[in-house]
C-alpha cells in the first residue's frame, strides 16, 4: 500500500500547480455568477424583511400599546413612556426587569418634532472647540 502512496503525494504538488496556472483568472463568467448570487441573498434578506414586518403588525395586542418616548439611562437602562388603553404610562427598564413608575396625568404630545440631533452634535462640539 505504501508504494502507491507515495507516488501520489508527491504528484500532488505537481497537479495542484498546473490547476492554479491553467485557470482564467477573473473570467466574466465568475463575476456574473458570483454578482447574481448576491441579488439572490440580497433579494431574499429583503423578502424576509417585508415578512417580518408584515408578521409584527398582525401579532395580537400589537396595535393596543404605543411607544410614545424612550430615553437611554445606561448601557441597558432606559425610561418608556408607552399608551394604553388611552392613558400614559412610565417604566423603567433594566436588563432584568420592568418596573411600572408612575402614569402621567398631563399626555406627551406624541406630535412632537424629533429631537434634531446633527444641530445638538453641533452645538456640542463647537462648545468644546470654543473651551479649547
Amino acid at each position: 500500500m505504501r508504494k502507491h502512496v507515495l507516488p501520489l503525494l508527491l504528484s500532488a504538488p505537481v497537479v495542484a500547480e498546473e490547476a492554479v496556472q491553467s485557470a482564467p483568472v477573473g473570467s466574466g463568467a465568475d463575476l456574473l455568477n458570483v454578482f447574481g448570487s448576491l441579488v439572490i441573498v440580497l433579494g431574499l434578506l429583503f423578502a424576509l424583511a417585508w415578512f417580518y414586518k408584515k408578521m409584527v403588525q398582525k401579532l395580537p395586542g400589537s396595535g393596543q400599546i404605543k411607544v410614545v418616548s424612550s430615553m437611554m439611562l445606561g448601557p441597558r437602562e432606559r425610561l418608556l413612556v408607552i399608551e394604553l388603553q388611552g392613558k400614559q404610562r412610565v417604566l423603567g427598564v433594566t436588563g432584568q426587569q420592568i418596573n411600572f413608575l408612575f402614569e402621567l396625568e398631563q399626555p406627551l404630545s406624541a406630535d412632537q418634532p424629533p429631537l434634531d440631533w446633527r444641530r445638538q452634535w453641533q452645538q456640542l462640539l463647537q462648545g468644546k472647540k470654543d473651551t479649547n
